[in-house]
């Protein structure tokens, strides 16, 4: 038997369901609104009657009948063979939307989000099935929304504007505030703006991924690189570099070879080449890289470890740029250094089929990835001696 305690609970539900509040932006009625409930059985009044009977008037007095607000009863009589004629609850239900806000105390809350709604809504009639699927999002942004619409109305003036957030002239908000709201401004923005002024390419808002989605300046990540050429850095002065990579993108750097190694120490220690330069430090974040057209020009040489990733991101790089050829990642310099193998860690190697191998190397990514010379073996290419480096420059470049 249901209890004043079970109807507000099951009150509370309804509204943390979100029913209430979608079917106010809807234009919906859905008053009177009942409460299922399990109606006493006829052996149970027989038996327990005193029970039954206390049941009945808690409800009562609970009730609307007794306190104005909250739940309504409805009754029916019932014909009991040995009871005789009795009255028992039928239904239970909220005659309007009103007494049941004012039974679970949410009547600010409904205000709050009526009123916040209707001038967004006026604003942004875009929002409106957003707002029907998530309308906790006003509640719970109840403090800040007038601050969220005039940034969503910034970016509809300047799709794209291609400045940092601390430039936004938005009044009474800062680029932390866009910042800490980053969630939610996405999912509306995404709704706002025109098509050609969002990247959605850029899914993830991690690595100012919400600035490069709407079209922000943000702190790039830098490429850094050395030249390997005296005569190339001569007309900088400068021989190590670190570039924003939209500047490295578009700055046609001179030099007709291209090194580009996994490692840090190798890049800075590289020794010099003739009309060449080297990248370094980038890992899988050689796909930072792959819209640099001038680097289609050039001789691309790849040095990353001996292990499982290494081919992985020789095949990725490769995948951008078809001329890349690989350099001390062979058979012959894996077991030169059978000393100095490590191991890659359990559970986190590259096991994929790689697009963009040539038989040779191929032949020594499944050699590594089936274990076939030892399990999880690795040759760092830190380890790789610096002469063994120096007489494949001499014998190949």
């Amino acid at each position: 038997m249901i209890g004043p305690g079970e109807i507000r609970t099951k009150a509370e539900k309804i509204w943390q369901s979100g029913l209430l509040l979608r079917a106010h932006l809807r234009g919906e009625e859905l008053f009177p609104l009942d409460i299922p409930f399990r109606k006493p059985t006829g052996k149970e009044v027989l038996e327990r009657f005193a029970e039954v009977r206390a049941w009945m008037l808690s409800l009562r007095e609970a009730g609307k009948e007794s306190r104005g607000f909250g739940y309504s009863l409805d009754f029916s009589t019932v014909n009991h063979r040995q009871l005789g004629e009795q009255r028992f609850p039928s239904r239970i239900y909220f005659e309007t939307l009103a007494d049941l806000l004012r039974l679970i105390g949410r009547q600010r809350d409904f205000v709050c989000f009526r009123e916040l709604t209707e001038v967004t809504l006026a604003a942004h009639p875009l929002l409106r099935p957003w707002l029907e699927q998530s309308p906790f999002n006003v509640l719970e942004g109840r403090e800040v929304w007038p601050r969220l619409l005039a940034v969503c109305a910034y970016f509809l003036r300047n799709p794209a504007p291609g400045r940092y957030l601390r430039e936004l002239d938005i009044p009474g908000v800062d680029s932390k505030f866009v910042e800490q709201h980053r969630r939610i401004l996405r999912e509306m923005l995404d709704i706002l703006l025109p098509e050609d002024a969002v990247d959605r390419t850029v899914t993830n808002l991690a690595g100012a991924g919400f600035e490069r989605r709407f079209g922000l300046r943000y702190d790039e990540p830098l490429v850094r690189l050395r030249l390997l050429d005296p005569a190339l850095a001569a007309p900088f002065g400068l021989n190590d570099l670190s570039i924003p990579l939209s500047q490295f993108l578009t700055c046609n750097l001179p030099g007709r070879r291209v090194f580009i190694t996994e490692n840090k120490i190798n890049g800075l220690s590289f020794p010099p080449v003739a009309d060449a330069l080297v990248i370094f430090g980038l890992g899988y974040g050689v796909q930072a890289i792959k819209d640099a057209d001038w680097l289609r020009e050039r001789e691309i040489f790849y040095w990353g470890d001996i292990d499982t990733h290494g081919f992985g991101i020789l095949s990725q790089l490769r995948g951008y740029f078809p001329q890349v050829r690989s350099m001390l990642m062979n058979r012959e310099t894996l077991l030169a250094f059978r000393h100095l193998w490590v191991s890659e860690e359990a559970g986190k190697r590259c096991l994929a089929e790689l697009a963009h191998l040539d038989e040779a190397e191929r032949r020594l990514y499944e050699t590594l990835r089936g274990n076939a010379l030892g399990e999880h073996i690795r040759l760092e290419q830190e380890r790789i001696a610096y002469a063994w480096l120096r007489q494949w420059l001499d014998e190949n470049i």
